[in-house]
């Protein structure tokens, strides 16, 4: 349906023309709250639609009246008729409960043309994470087998810039050196192992603390993980659980302080670790994680090129065969659902393309440059930027890079940007924000320099196609993590140059802007 007619029906509608006895509800999916500036909250049925009593108050013939709302689909056994949440940040990330009808596992859901990770609760739930997506409204679909629903504009997305000034907030334990972070779904963030002595797997730790951003405080998890880890990945999944997997090692699970196979469960409801029911099928360092829209986890690390899929129904782990080894790589899932891996040590540009649908590999094209140590984001354009890095290492920090590679997934190829970092970096932190920008934070800037980490940030607009300077971090920092809270604020974790002797104690944080 064009805008023209969803335009036309909402006149009519505010008007009190043909709509008799509807709520009045904005058109474009866009919430009464969203017209505050309070960013959206919770959507009634009907706010991410044109509101209906029948079906002849619904402009086309394919459109049905279900549930208060003009919905396009065959009928009303299998349709989605509210969103709640039904405005959320061009970043995604943010955790939406759909209600309908019909629902079954399976289904796929799409914003606009972005699929989103789901998990069916019963026929009239699901839980979706929205993947990144541009400014303004887009329609809401579902496909639960031979069946198709659309909800016109039920969702929309939005804007919103960052404060410029970074605070301190201490950890109660020192966590250097990529402990796992992961935004649950209540908002808070857990912060799971990381080492208090650089270099050193055997001073990491099994102990965790929670972020409460309401609260402005950090708290001790009073239970501790199977094993001590570092270099880790924490995925929250769509249970609301929190999965965190690496082990303690040197690369290739050499010299392992810990058991590398275990993977342990976080409840955010006992704040309590248990773990999984069954191990990973061997042993996995410098693991790299993302959550697929299926709700499984794609995991990949840094001693094998196989990779790992756990499935949450089953609390189980299935082995892929892989053939390329990412050693410090990436992995991120792009906006069409599939998972994209690449880069690595010793200057790898191979990348592959893992379908969860069809659990298979397809190459894609070589990246420009080879790079480790490198951060990647999902842009909401649906490119992926893949930001610095080492172009050739050995374990080590080698030329710091300073240029910028796109992926296009229309083509599977990669080039690079016509911007790029006023200072080469690798083992930097980055965070895609909320305005759509990606904030590039720290890293080693020097050829096989340890003592060459910065405190500098710069932000890239991917839209403007520039990078520019931003307020610099309290202190230097790399080897650490970044997140962006459910809020839109930035939080970093981690750190420590190799070569020294105490990993940095403190949190850097970097609130979100009111919106306006």
């Amino acid at each position: 349906m064009t805008k023209s007619v969803w335009v036309l029906i909402a006149v009519v509608a505010l008007a009190g023309g043909s709509c008799n006895g509807c709520d009045h509800h904005p058109p474009g999916g866009m919430d009464l709250g969203a017209i505050d500036g309070d960013g959206g909250g919770d959507a009634a049925a009907g706010d991410g639609g044109v509101a209906c009593v029948n079906d002849g108050q619904c402009a086309l013939p394919a459109t049905r009246c279900c549930a208060g709302v003009c919905v396009e689909a065959a009928d009303c056994s299998t349709v989605v008729t509210s969103v709640s949440a039904s405005v959320g940040f061009q970043n995604g990330g943010d955790f939406v409960t759909l209600k309908g009808a019909g629902f079954a596992s399976g289904m796929k859901v799409y914003l606009g043309d972005g699929r989103a990770p789901v998990r069916v609760v019963d026929p009239a739930t699901a839980l979706i994470e929205t993947p990144p997506g541009p400014v303004g409204p887009v329609d809401v679909k579902i496909v639960a087998g031979a069946a198709t629903a659309i909800l016109p504009h039920g969702f929309r997305y939005r804007s919103a810039g960052l404060e410029m000034m970074w605070q301190q907030k201490p950890l109660m334990k020192v966590r250097g050196e990529d402990p796992g972070l992961a935004v649950m779904q209540d908002g808070r963030v857990l912060v799971a192992g990381g080492t208090t002595v650089p270099d050193d797997p055997t001073m990491s730790l099994a102990t965790a603390e929670i972020y409460d951003r309401a609260a402005d405080s950090v708290s001790a998890v009073p239970s501790m993980m199977s094993t001590p880890r570092w270099h880790d990945s924490a995925i929250t999944l769509l249970t609301g659980k929190v999965l965190v997997v690496g082990g303690a090692c040197e690369i290739g699970v050499a010299g392992c302080a810990s058991d590398a196979q275990s993977a342990d469960l976080f409840d955010p409801t006992t704040n309590t670790f248990t773990p999984t029911a069954m191990k990973l099928q061997m042993p996995r360092d410098y693991t790299r994680a993302v959550l697929m829209v299926d709700g499984r986890v794609f995991i990949s690390s840094g001693n094998d090129p196989s990779v790992e899929i756990y499935d949450p129904a089953a609390d189980s782990f299935t082995l892929v065969a892989h053939a390329q080894l990412h050693t410090y790589g990436f992995v991120v899932r792009l906006r069409d659902g599939r998972v994209l891996l690449g880069g690595g040590d010793g200057g790898v540009t191979a990348a592959e393309l893992f379908d969860p649908d069809t659990a298979t590999f397809t190459p894609a094209g070589a990246m420009v440059q080879g790079r480790s140590m490198l951060t990647a984001h999902t842009l909401p354009d649906g490119h992926v930027a893949v930001i610095g890095g080492a172009s050739m290492s050995a374990g080590g920090i080698v030329d710091p890079l300073a240029s910028i590679g796109l992926f296009d997934p229309t083509t599977n190829t990669f080039a690079l940007a016509p911007y790029q970092l006023a200072t080469p970096r690798a083992w930097q932190a980055s965070a895609l924000v909320r305005d759509g920008t990606i904030l590039v934070m720290g890293g080693y800037t020097m050829h096989a320099a340890c003592d060459s980490s910065v405190a500098s940030v710069e932000q890239i607009d991917p839209v403007a196609g520039k990078v520019s300077a931003f307020p610099s971090l309290p202190n230097t920092n790399t080897e650490w993590t970044a997140v962006t809270l459910l809020d839109g604020s930035v939080l970093g974790v981690g750190g420590g140059a190799c070569g020294t002797t105490m990993a940095l104690p403190d949190i850097d944080f970097l609130a979100g802007s009111p919106i306006q």
